[in-house]
């Protein structure tokens, strides 16, 4: 039994669910898929998949087998293509995560940029603000916004978005616009807290280099960025929020408004994160290139919006 060969057979039959289709994918006679599969359990004296007449499923052993051969796998396919010429083209799949806001408002539109560079790079692109397990879920990269903490993981730091007060115009004639922070005590914000710890972020005013920092009260609090914005453009409290494509339309067509403008905010760092004790690959190293410069251009955009007053 070729291992290598089994291997490949057992993850395409895992993803494409049907043996027929694995063979089709793989170019090799379903007949023959079926014995490579059956030779590779043999050795391991495990079943790593439940067979019926119209389903194939993983069992909980093929699970754990099928990360550790897709990670070998495709590191091997990475080695290969940098062996094989330096010049080539970056190819193959690749995964990442970004944050849902960013990839809706950000990336999306540019995407098109990155084929028209990269014809032969694939991407699986999840959208979450979820903590992700890189190496275990085989993700290549994440972006994320905020502090890293995370010693296994590799940063490059994409770039910083500025940070503004707003509110909706029904709030401010509810509760009245405040004009300096001391008047934020009897106001309410949206708050945001950490997926990861539950925790409600503070939030900062910085004025001729002194920063004050407290914890507002609220009567809604969320982890999602989109909902955020939505919940403060409903009138249920001032928001301090990163200068997004979003943010910056709700303030044109007059449904958030801008408060407070004479003090700044600490700037939101967005980083590209990665792990660290694997090769970086050519199709990860060139999507990082990129979307460090698609997030230069949104900051250059962003940092315009926050100056005006």
């Amino acid at each position: 039994m070729n291992r290598l060969d089994a291997m490949q057979v057992f993850t395409k039959v895992v993803e494409l669910g049907s043996f027929t289709a694995a063979a089709t994918a793989l170019r090799v006679p379903r007949a023959s898929a079926t014995t490579r599969l059956q030779a590779l359990e043999e050795r391991l004296n495990v079943k790593l998949l439940h067979r019926t007449t119209r389903t194939v499923s993983v069992t909980a052993e093929g699970a754990l087998y099928y990360e550790e051969c897709s990670r070998m796998l495709r590191d091997l396919d990475d080695l290969e293509t940098e062996l094989s010429s330096a010049n080539a083209a970056p190819r193959g799949r690749l995964r990442i995560d970004v944050p849902a806001v960013s990839g809706r408002q950000v990336l999306a539109a540019r995407l098109p940029e990155f084929f028209g560079r990269y014809p032969q790079i694939s991407l699986s692109m999840g959208s979450t603000d979820r903590v992700v397990d890189l190496v275990a879920e085989g993700i290549d990269c994440v972006v994320r916004g905020g502090d890293v903490h995370d010693e296994s993981l590799a940063a490059r730091k994409l770039g910083e978005m500025p940070v503004v007060t707003l509110a909706a115009p029904s709030y401010l004639r509810k509760h009245g616009t405040p004009k300096t922070p001391a008047d934020l005590a009897p106001h309410l914000f949206v708050n945001f807290f950490s997926q990861k710890t539950g925790k409600v972020f503070e939030v900062d005013f910085i004025r001729d280099g002194k920063t004050t920092h407290f914890l507002p009260r609220h009567l809604v609090a969320t982890n999602d960025s989109s909902t955020w914005v939505a919940l403060a453009v409903a009138g249920l409290g001032l928001v301090q929020t990163p200068v997004s494509a979003e943010v910056r339309q709700l303030v044109k067509d007059g449904r958030l408004k801008r408060v407070l403008s004479a003090w700044s905010s600490e700037a939101l760092p967005v980083f590209a994160l990665y792990p660290q004790s694997r090769r970086l690959p050519a199709r990860v190293r060139v999507f990082i290139d990129w979307v460090a410069q698609v997030y230069a251009d949104e900051a250059r955009q962003a940092m315009a919006f926050a100056a005006r007053r």
